[in-house]
């Protein structure tokens, strides 16, 4: 029975290594394939759609476009808010002859809305009857650019600019 033993105890050793014969040696770096390019993009060969016909009765004339989305212009001739209470003030201070504080007021409307041309306007009238000339004609520039299509203000504005030059 020994050598039975001694035999299946070597055919177990055999066999334990033939098995590690198979396995890759630790020292060799198992390869990695290499990426695949990706495939070149596919060519959209459908035809392209047909024009669609014009309706029934369409005309000649274009199709309106949809109203959009614009706010309405604010009128320029009017100040409003806190900047019209000063405007108003200005000019009752104004009427009074108090032309310094009217300066004032037409100023400090003029920091809430610096793009009115109806503050401009007012400022460059009270500049003009001051007498500072320089001062009534670069503010009634001012007021031309500002006033856009309101022709009351852009003609106020060219009157203002004739009397300071």
């Amino acid at each position: 029975m020994g050598k039975s033993l001694a035999r299946v105890a070597l055919l177990g050793v055999c066999a334990a290594g033939a098995a590690c014969t198979t396995l890759a040696p630790a020292s060799r770096p198992v390869p990695t394939p290499a990426p695949r390019p990706a495939p070149p993009p596919a060519e959209d060969t459908r035809p392209s759609p047909a024009p669609l016909p014009p309706p029934s009765g369409a005309g000649s004339r274009p199709a309106p476009e949809p109203p959009r989305d614009v706010p309405a212009p604010r009128p320029q001739s009017d100040a409003s808010g806190a900047s019209g209470v000063l405007l108003e003030q200005s000019r009752a201070q104004r009427a009074a002859g108090s032309l310094p504080a009217a300066r004032a007021s037409l100023e400090r409307a003029l920091r809430l809305d610096p793009n009115n041309a109806a503050l401009w306007l007012e400022l460059g009238e009270l500049e003009l009857q001051t007498g500072n000339m320089s001062q009534a004609a670069t503010m009634a520039r001012k007021a031309m650019t500002l006033a856009g299509r309101d022709l009351r203000l852009s003609s106020r504005a060219e009157r203002l600019l004739r009397a300071a030059e």
